[in-house]
Protein backbone atom coordinates (compact mmCIF):
# COMPACT_ATOMS: atom_id res chain seq x y z
CA UNK A 1 0.00 0.00 0.00
CA UNK A 2 3.03 2.28 -0.46
CA UNK A 3 3.50 5.24 -2.77
CA UNK A 4 -0.17 6.20 -2.93
CA UNK A 5 -1.50 9.74 -2.75
CA UNK A 6 -2.27 10.60 0.87
CA UNK A 7 -5.99 11.27 0.35
CA UNK A 8 -8.08 13.59 -1.72
CA UNK A 9 -10.01 14.80 1.32
CA UNK A 10 -10.63 13.75 4.90
CA UNK A 11 -13.77 11.96 3.85
CA UNK A 12 -13.42 8.76 1.83
CA UNK A 13 -10.85 6.61 0.11
CA UNK A 14 -12.31 5.58 -3.23
CA UNK A 15 -14.54 2.53 -3.16
CA UNK A 16 -13.58 0.15 -5.94
CA UNK A 17 -16.54 -2.17 -6.02
CA UNK A 18 -18.79 -2.72 -9.05
CA UNK A 19 -19.46 -6.14 -7.58
CA UNK A 20 -23.24 -6.40 -7.31
CA UNK A 21 -24.26 -9.94 -8.17
CA UNK A 22 -27.29 -9.80 -10.42
CA UNK A 23 -28.52 -13.35 -9.86
CA UNK A 24 -28.68 -15.71 -6.93
CA UNK A 25 -25.72 -18.06 -6.49
CA UNK A 26 -26.16 -21.33 -4.63
CA UNK A 27 -23.18 -22.42 -2.63
CA UNK A 28 -21.62 -22.81 0.82
CA UNK A 29 -19.56 -19.96 2.22
CA UNK A 30 -17.56 -19.89 5.46
CA UNK A 31 -16.81 -16.58 7.19
CA UNK A 32 -14.06 -16.67 9.81
CA UNK A 33 -13.96 -13.48 11.85
CA UNK A 34 -11.01 -12.06 13.79
CA UNK A 35 -12.46 -12.50 17.28
CA UNK A 36 -15.76 -13.10 19.04
CA UNK A 37 -17.61 -10.15 20.56
CA UNK A 38 -15.95 -7.36 18.55
CA UNK A 39 -18.40 -4.63 17.47
CA UNK A 40 -16.53 -4.33 14.17
CA UNK A 41 -16.73 -8.01 13.34
CA UNK A 42 -20.32 -8.29 14.55
CA UNK A 43 -21.29 -5.50 12.14
CA UNK A 44 -19.31 -7.22 9.37
CA UNK A 45 -21.20 -10.45 10.13
CA UNK A 46 -24.55 -8.67 9.92
CA UNK A 47 -23.69 -7.23 6.52
CA UNK A 48 -22.55 -10.64 5.31
CA UNK A 49 -25.62 -12.48 6.58
CA UNK A 50 -28.06 -10.07 4.95
CA UNK A 51 -26.25 -10.15 1.61
CA UNK A 52 -25.82 -13.95 1.69
CA UNK A 53 -29.56 -14.37 2.19
CA UNK A 54 -30.24 -11.99 -0.69
CA UNK A 55 -27.88 -13.91 -2.98
CA UNK A 56 -29.03 -17.40 -2.01
CA UNK A 57 -25.77 -18.38 -0.33
CA UNK A 58 -25.54 -20.72 2.67
CA UNK A 59 -23.30 -18.92 5.16
CA UNK A 60 -21.57 -20.37 8.23
CA UNK A 61 -19.85 -17.90 10.60
CA UNK A 62 -17.17 -18.76 13.16
CA UNK A 63 -14.61 -16.83 15.21
CA UNK A 64 -11.82 -17.48 17.71
CA UNK A 65 -12.07 -16.45 21.35
CA UNK A 66 -9.01 -14.18 21.00
CA UNK A 67 -7.52 -12.13 18.18
CA UNK A 68 -4.48 -14.38 17.98
CA UNK A 69 -3.10 -16.95 15.57
CA UNK A 70 -3.04 -19.82 18.08
CA UNK A 71 -6.73 -19.22 18.76
CA UNK A 72 -7.74 -18.81 15.11
CA UNK A 73 -5.79 -21.60 13.42
CA UNK A 74 -7.99 -24.39 14.90
CA UNK A 75 -11.05 -22.48 13.64
CA UNK A 76 -9.60 -22.34 10.12
CA UNK A 77 -8.69 -26.04 10.30
CA UNK A 78 -12.27 -26.86 11.28
CA UNK A 79 -13.51 -24.89 8.26
CA UNK A 80 -11.10 -26.80 6.01
CA UNK A 81 -12.71 -30.05 7.11
CA UNK A 82 -16.14 -28.85 5.93
CA UNK A 83 -14.89 -28.07 2.38
CA UNK A 84 -16.89 -24.88 1.68
CA UNK A 85 -16.98 -23.44 -1.83
CA UNK A 86 -15.58 -20.12 -0.59
CA UNK A 87 -13.94 -19.13 2.70
CA UNK A 88 -13.74 -15.47 3.68
CA UNK A 89 -11.18 -15.06 6.47
CA UNK A 90 -9.95 -12.22 8.68
CA UNK A 91 -6.38 -13.49 9.26
CA UNK A 92 -5.13 -12.51 12.71
CA UNK A 93 -1.44 -12.83 11.82
CA UNK A 94 0.31 -12.07 8.54
CA UNK A 95 2.58 -15.14 8.64
CA UNK A 96 1.12 -17.75 11.01
CA UNK A 97 -2.14 -18.05 9.04
CA UNK A 98 -0.44 -18.65 5.68
CA UNK A 99 -0.02 -22.41 6.03
CA UNK A 100 -3.53 -23.27 7.28
CA UNK A 101 -5.15 -20.97 4.74
CA UNK A 102 -3.05 -22.44 1.92
CA UNK A 103 -4.12 -25.93 3.00
CA UNK A 104 -7.72 -24.74 2.72
CA UNK A 105 -7.08 -23.47 -0.81
CA UNK A 106 -5.20 -26.63 -1.82
CA UNK A 107 -8.28 -28.66 -0.92
CA UNK A 108 -10.38 -26.75 -3.42
CA UNK A 109 -11.90 -23.90 -1.44
CA UNK A 110 -11.57 -20.42 -2.93
CA UNK A 111 -10.00 -18.20 -0.26
CA UNK A 112 -10.72 -14.50 0.25
CA UNK A 113 -9.27 -12.25 2.95
CA UNK A 114 -11.22 -9.38 4.49
CA UNK A 115 -10.07 -6.52 6.76
CA UNK A 116 -6.61 -8.08 7.24
CA UNK A 117 -4.20 -9.84 4.89
CA UNK A 118 -1.24 -12.24 4.90
CA UNK A 119 2.31 -12.22 3.59
CA UNK A 120 1.69 -14.79 0.84
CA UNK A 121 -1.42 -13.96 -1.18
CA UNK A 122 -0.56 -16.14 -4.20
CA UNK A 123 -3.48 -18.48 -3.44
CA UNK A 124 -5.91 -15.75 -2.31
CA UNK A 125 -8.61 -14.85 -4.86
CA UNK A 126 -8.96 -11.26 -3.66
CA UNK A 127 -8.22 -9.14 -0.60
CA UNK A 128 -11.01 -6.90 0.72
CA UNK A 129 -9.23 -4.01 2.40
CA UNK A 130 -9.39 -0.45 3.54
CA UNK A 131 -6.28 1.66 3.10
CA UNK A 132 -5.09 1.41 6.69
CA UNK A 133 -1.87 3.26 5.99
CA UNK A 134 -3.85 6.20 4.65
CA UNK A 135 -6.06 5.97 7.75
CA UNK A 136 -3.00 6.29 9.95
CA UNK A 137 -1.92 9.35 8.00
CA UNK A 138 -5.39 10.85 8.40
CA UNK A 139 -5.05 10.39 12.16
CA UNK A 140 -1.66 12.14 12.17
CA UNK A 141 -3.01 15.10 10.21
CA UNK A 142 -5.96 15.39 12.59
CA UNK A 143 -3.65 15.10 15.61
CA UNK A 144 -1.38 17.87 14.38
CA UNK A 145 -4.41 20.09 13.82
CA UNK A 146 -5.83 19.35 17.28
CA UNK A 147 -2.53 20.13 19.00
CA UNK A 148 -1.73 23.22 16.99
CA UNK A 149 1.48 21.56 15.82
CA UNK A 150 3.03 21.07 19.29
CA UNK A 151 3.07 18.35 21.92
CA UNK A 152 3.94 14.80 22.92
CA UNK A 153 2.00 12.01 21.22
CA UNK A 154 1.59 8.31 22.04
CA UNK A 155 0.26 5.44 19.90
CA UNK A 156 -1.58 2.50 21.48
CA UNK A 157 -1.81 -0.49 19.17
CA UNK A 158 -1.69 -4.27 18.81
CA UNK A 159 1.59 -6.21 19.01
CA UNK A 160 3.26 -6.48 15.57
CA UNK A 161 1.76 -9.12 13.26
CA UNK A 162 -1.66 -7.68 12.42
CA UNK A 163 -1.45 -6.30 8.89
CA UNK A 164 -4.10 -3.63 9.45
CA UNK A 165 -2.79 -2.45 12.82
CA UNK A 166 0.80 -2.38 11.58
CA UNK A 167 -0.21 -0.32 8.53
CA UNK A 168 -2.09 2.19 10.69
CA UNK A 169 0.99 2.71 12.83
CA UNK A 170 3.22 3.02 9.76
CA UNK A 171 0.98 5.64 8.19
CA UNK A 172 0.76 7.61 11.41
CA UNK A 173 4.51 7.53 11.97
CA UNK A 174 5.33 8.57 8.40
CA UNK A 175 3.01 11.56 8.60
CA UNK A 176 3.65 12.66 12.19
CA UNK A 177 7.40 12.94 11.59
CA UNK A 178 6.71 15.72 9.08
CA UNK A 179 5.56 17.98 11.94
CA UNK A 180 8.61 19.42 13.68
CA UNK A 181 6.69 20.51 16.78
CA UNK A 182 5.30 17.05 17.56
CA UNK A 183 7.35 14.78 19.83
CA UNK A 184 6.43 11.19 19.02
CA UNK A 185 6.82 8.84 22.00
CA UNK A 186 6.38 5.72 19.89
CA UNK A 187 3.92 2.81 20.08
CA UNK A 188 2.90 0.76 23.10
CA UNK A 189 1.04 -2.52 22.85
CA UNK A 190 -2.20 -3.94 24.15
CA UNK A 191 -3.76 -7.19 22.89
CA UNK A 192 -7.43 -6.21 22.67
CA UNK A 193 -7.19 -5.55 26.42
CA UNK A 194 -8.72 -2.24 27.57
CA UNK A 195 -7.23 -2.67 31.04
CA UNK A 196 -3.75 -2.91 29.56
CA UNK A 197 -4.43 0.20 27.47
CA UNK A 198 -5.56 2.06 30.60
CA UNK A 199 -2.34 1.05 32.36
CA UNK A 200 -0.29 2.27 29.39
CA UNK A 201 -1.96 5.68 29.63
CA UNK A 202 -1.52 6.10 33.38
CA UNK A 203 2.12 5.00 33.29
CA UNK A 204 2.86 7.26 30.33
CA UNK A 205 1.30 10.22 32.11
CA UNK A 206 3.49 9.49 35.14
CA UNK A 207 6.58 9.68 32.95
CA UNK A 208 5.25 12.44 30.68
CA UNK A 209 2.69 14.57 32.56
CA UNK A 210 2.63 16.91 29.56
CA UNK A 211 1.36 14.18 27.22
CA UNK A 212 -0.83 15.97 24.67
CA UNK A 213 -2.29 13.33 22.38
CA UNK A 214 -3.08 9.61 21.99
CA UNK A 215 -3.81 7.71 18.79
CA UNK A 216 -5.39 4.30 19.32
CA UNK A 217 -5.41 1.95 16.34
CA UNK A 218 -8.54 0.07 17.46
CA UNK A 219 -11.62 0.34 19.64
CA UNK A 220 -10.36 -1.71 22.59
CA UNK A 221 -7.29 0.50 22.92
CA UNK A 222 -9.46 3.61 22.72
CA UNK A 223 -11.87 2.38 25.39
CA UNK A 224 -8.95 1.61 27.70
CA UNK A 225 -7.25 4.92 26.94
CA UNK A 226 -10.37 6.82 28.00
CA UNK A 227 -10.47 4.87 31.26
CA UNK A 228 -6.81 5.66 31.92
CA UNK A 229 -7.30 9.35 31.21
CA UNK A 230 -10.25 9.51 33.58
CA UNK A 231 -8.27 7.75 36.29
CA UNK A 232 -5.47 10.28 35.84
CA UNK A 233 -7.82 13.28 35.69
CA UNK A 234 -6.64 14.06 32.16
CA UNK A 235 -9.78 13.31 30.12
CA UNK A 236 -10.42 16.14 27.68
CA UNK A 237 -7.01 17.71 28.22
CA UNK A 238 -5.20 14.90 26.39
CA UNK A 239 -6.62 14.67 22.88
CA UNK A 240 -7.65 11.24 21.63
CA UNK A 241 -8.00 10.05 18.04
CA UNK A 242 -9.36 6.55 17.71
CA UNK A 243 -9.68 4.08 14.89
CA UNK A 244 -13.13 2.47 14.55
CA UNK A 245 -16.61 3.65 15.45
CA UNK A 246 -17.84 1.17 18.05
CA UNK A 247 -20.77 2.44 20.10
CA UNK A 248 -18.57 3.17 23.12
CA UNK A 249 -16.27 5.24 20.89
CA UNK A 250 -19.15 7.12 19.29
CA UNK A 251 -20.54 7.95 22.74
CA UNK A 252 -17.12 9.21 23.84
CA UNK A 253 -16.88 11.23 20.65
CA UNK A 254 -20.23 12.84 21.36
CA UNK A 255 -19.25 13.78 24.92
CA UNK A 256 -15.88 15.16 23.85
CA UNK A 257 -13.59 12.51 25.36
CA UNK A 258 -12.56 11.42 21.86
CA UNK A 259 -11.87 14.28 19.47
CA UNK A 260 -11.76 12.40 16.14
CA UNK A 261 -12.59 8.97 14.72
CA UNK A 262 -11.08 7.12 11.78
CA UNK A 263 -13.94 4.85 10.77
CA UNK A 264 -14.32 1.95 8.41
CA UNK A 265 -17.56 0.42 7.14
CA UNK A 266 -17.61 -3.19 8.35
CA UNK A 267 -21.15 -3.83 7.17
CA UNK A 268 -20.06 -2.84 3.67
CA UNK A 269 -17.08 -5.20 3.96
CA UNK A 270 -19.40 -8.08 4.83
CA UNK A 271 -21.71 -7.26 1.93
CA UNK A 272 -18.82 -7.02 -0.52
CA UNK A 273 -17.42 -10.33 0.76
CA UNK A 274 -20.64 -12.14 -0.10
CA UNK A 275 -20.90 -10.45 -3.51
CA UNK A 276 -17.37 -11.66 -4.21
CA UNK A 277 -18.20 -15.17 -2.98
CA UNK A 278 -21.17 -15.32 -5.34
CA UNK A 279 -19.01 -14.26 -8.27
CA UNK A 280 -16.34 -16.85 -7.44
CA UNK A 281 -18.95 -19.61 -7.24
CA UNK A 282 -20.14 -18.60 -10.71
CA UNK A 283 -16.58 -18.77 -12.02
CA UNK A 284 -16.00 -15.07 -12.50
CA UNK A 285 -12.55 -13.49 -12.12
CA UNK A 286 -11.80 -10.66 -9.70
CA UNK A 287 -9.11 -8.05 -9.09
CA UNK A 288 -6.51 -9.05 -6.50
CA UNK A 289 -7.50 -6.14 -4.21
CA UNK A 290 -10.95 -4.68 -3.51
CA UNK A 291 -11.00 -1.42 -1.54
CA UNK A 292 -13.76 -0.25 0.81
CA UNK A 293 -14.55 3.00 2.65
CA UNK A 294 -12.53 4.83 5.28
CA UNK A 295 -13.42 8.26 6.68
CA UNK A 296 -12.09 10.82 9.15
CA UNK A 297 -14.80 12.16 11.46
CA UNK A 298 -13.95 15.36 13.28
CA UNK A 299 -15.38 16.89 16.45
CA UNK A 300 -18.96 18.08 16.06
CA UNK A 301 -19.81 15.84 13.12
CA UNK A 302 -22.23 13.64 15.06
CA UNK A 303 -24.20 12.80 11.91
CA UNK A 304 -21.19 11.02 10.38
CA UNK A 305 -20.37 9.33 13.68
CA UNK A 306 -23.89 7.92 13.83
CA UNK A 307 -23.81 6.93 10.17
CA UNK A 308 -20.60 4.91 10.55
CA UNK A 309 -21.29 3.54 14.04
CA UNK A 310 -20.60 -0.20 14.14
CA UNK A 311 -24.04 -1.68 14.78
CA UNK A 312 -24.72 -5.39 15.16
CA UNK A 313 -28.37 -4.95 14.19
CA UNK A 314 -28.83 -8.61 13.25
CA UNK A 315 -28.07 -9.92 16.75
Amino acid sequence: MKNKPLFASASAIAVVLGLTATASAEGNVALVLGVKGSPFYQALQCGAEAKAKELGLTLHVSAPDQFAADSQIPVVNAVTATKPDVAVIVPTDTQALVAPMKELADRGTKVVTVDQTINDTSFVETQILTDNEAGGKMAAVDMNDLLGGKGKVLVITQPPGSAAQDARVTGFEEQIKTYSGIEYLGPQYQSDDPQKAAEIVTSTLSAHPDLAGIFSTNDQGAIGAITGLRQAGAAGRVKVIAYDAATAEVNAFKNGTIQALIAQDPKQEGEVAMEIAAKLIKGESLPKITMTDIVSIKAGDTASAEKYEYKADCM
